[in-house]
Formats: C-alpha cells, structure tokens, sequence
C-alpha cells in the first residue's frame, strides 16, 4: 500500500480514536472535563510522521468538541491538540523510547497553558484558574494511558509490523 494512503487512513483512525476517547470516558470537572484523549494523540505522534500526527490530533479534538456541543473551545481545542503532538517523535522502532516519555511533561504544560488562555479569553480569568486543576489531572491521566499502551504495544512489536 503506498505509505501516504496509509498515513492517511492511520491519521483517521487515530481522529476518530481521539474523539472516542475525548467523548465517552470523561469525567466533568466544574470548568470542563478530564478526559484520555491526549494519550491517543501521543500515540499517533510516535506512529505518524509529524504532519499526519498534528492533523488527526486537531481534527479529533475539534470533533470531540462538536460533537459533544462544547462549541465555543472548537478553535482552541484543533491549535492544543496539534500542539501536544509536536514534542513526541516517531523516528524510532519503538513507542516508548526515554524521548517519548519525557515528551509527556512539555505536551502536558502546553495543554495546561493552552486551555488556561482559552478559558481566560472566552471567559474570564477566574475561570481559567478554576480550570487549571482539571487540565493537570487531565495531563497526567493521558500520560498514563500513553505509557500503559505504549508499553504493551512495544511487547508486540507494534512498529516493526505496522
């Protein structure tokens, strides 16, 4: 198959996994909710070369987003969630290379800041305070998941035969 239809299909599986993730296991926050998204999201960026990463983080958040009627954070929602995936690198034979993990920490502060400036701008800036503790929890469940999955997946091989 030639690699750039494959990216492609790639890139909308993990959109629609990212959406999935965002829309069905959340958990309401006051301002928001915590959701596992973000973990797919790290996962397509240590799979797909950066531009298919970037762009099915963007669309899957900005789905999610729709199609759970959030849609005022559509905008803000498709630049964050391209953005988290720029840290991570798919240039290795593994998902969950020293690299990667670290990459957790920069993406989990642009999700905090992004959002933090999201709410601030569409709101007001004690909402955006009020948000932050979410976002944070919100990061590192992603984290996590990334890590679990990751990891099992490198057991399998996952790279060497995708």
């Amino acid at each position: 198959m030639n690699s750039r239809i494959k990216h492609l299909i790639t890139s909308a599986i993990f959109a629609a996994m990212t959406a999935a993730m965002i829309l069905f296991i959340k958990i309401p926050a006051g301002v928001g909710i915590i959701h596992v998204g973000d973990g797919i999201i790290y996962l397509a960026a240590c799979i797909l070369p950066t531009p298919y990463a970037l762009i099915a983080a963007a669309i899957g958040g900005a789905a999610a987003n729709a199609l759970g009627g959030h849609f005022v954070f559509i905008i803000p929602t498709f630049i964050i969630k391209a953005l988290i995936s720029l840290p991570f690198s798919c240039k290795s034979d593994r998902l969950l290379t020293k690299r990667n993990m670290l990459m957790v920490i920069p993406a989990g502060i642009i999700t905090i800041v992004g959002y933090f400036l999201a709410v601030w701008v569409l709101f007001d800036y004690a909402t955006a305070i009020a948000a932050i503790y979410g976002d944070f929890v919100q990061a590192i469940a992603s984290a996590v998941l990334f890590i679990v999955i990751a990891a099992a997946l490198d057991k399998i091989r996952f790279k060497q035969r995708w």
